[in-house]
Order: structure tokens, then sequence, then C-alpha cells
């Protein structure tokens, strides 16, 4: 399915305003523009830059990707292979296969978080939500099979494995973002066999 003139557009303009944030953030420092400067950067107005962000630290960092709501509901019905393991790297390799972020902005990214706290602490809060995300679709999923904290120790993992991916990525950007994401889930994936 095709994905609509209006959903596109929302699409650009967000990345066009994270762009804009990340460059401002990088040249200026984070306190160091305003948010009329990125409405301005974005070309949009100041009312519609909120219309997609709360403030800076969301700006930065941008929207974190989402699964594709059909993936999601395979996903929780024991899909797409029925082997939990198997099924989480699918449905996260299906989120990263949507994205087309270029290996130079990721690096962007990783030099901003590591030089202000307040982006480190930001993304580790967005990482803390979609580990709970994935938690609960594993508890859904697996039923009494699986209690919450194991749940959050195997979404944690899985998502802690993003940052080795994306290390890989930057250094060698040849292949996708998702195919490092394979590498890695499957490395460590082979620690426990």
């Amino acid at each position: 399915m095709t994905e609509s003139a209006t959903s596109l557009n929302r699409k650009r303009t967000a990345a066009r305003i994270t762009q804009c944030a990340q460059v401002l953030a990088e040249e200026w420092g984070l306190d160091g523009f305003t948010m009329d400067d990125l409405a301005e950067c974005a070309g949009v107005s100041r009312r519609t830059l909120f219309n997609y962000v709360d403030g800076k630290l969301d700006a930065v960092l941008g929207a974190p990707p989402g699964p594709d709501p059909a993936n999601l509901a395979a996903f929780r019905a024991g899909g797409p292979t029925g082997r939990l393991a198997e099924d989480v790297k699918a449905t996260i390799v299906a989120v990263l296969n949507r994205q087309d972020t270029a290996a130079e902005e990721y690096e962007r990214v990783r030099r901003l978080i590591a030089s202000e706290a307040r982006l480190h602490k930001a993304m580790h809060d967005k990482f803390s939500r979609l580990a709970e995300f994935l938690a609960e679709a594993i508890v859904e999923r697996e039923g009494a099979r699986f209690d919450l904290l194991r749940a959050r120790a195997a979404a944690t993992v899985t998502l802690s494995l993003f940052d080795l991916a994306l290390e890989a990525f930057v250094a060698d950007p040849s292949a996708s973002l998702a195919e490092h994401y394979v590498a890695v889930f499957d490395g460590a994936a082979a620690l426990f066999d």
C-alpha cells in the first residue's frame, strides 16, 4: 500500500525539523538556538513546529520509529515464524528497513548525545519506553510463559543490540542498518545456543 501525500509530507517535515535541530545543536549547542531559530531553519511556523515536537530534545532526537501495525499484530499473534527470537528480530528489521537515514546523520546524533547529558538522558528515556512497549507485546504474545520481568530483560537486550548495529553501520555504510542489526542479533543469539 502506498503512503498518502499527507503522511509523506508529515514525514518530510518531521525529518527536516530533526535535521535542522541537529545542525543547530551541533553548531551552537543545545542552549545556543531557540525554537524560533529552529522553526525558521525548518521553514515552518512556530505553531507548526510544536505540532511535531515538544521541545529541543525531541527535535534533536526525532521521533523513534514505530512498527507497522500489521507487523505488530502478526507478532502479537505469534508470527511470523512462531519462534520468539526470530520474530522479534524480524519485527525490528522491518522497522529498520522503513528508515532511510544516512550513516552520517546517525553519527551526528551519536556525537550530540555523547556531548550533551540532557540528550543522553532523553535518548535513554526513549529507549526505556520502547523496551517497555516491546516487553508488553512479548507478554501479550507469550502469555503465562513469560512474566513481565523476563520480557523486559529480553526487550532491553534486544534494543541494546541496536547501538552495536548502529556503530557498525556508521563504520561500514555499505551494508544497511538492518543488515548490521541482523549480524549483531545473530551473534548475540549464538552465545546462548
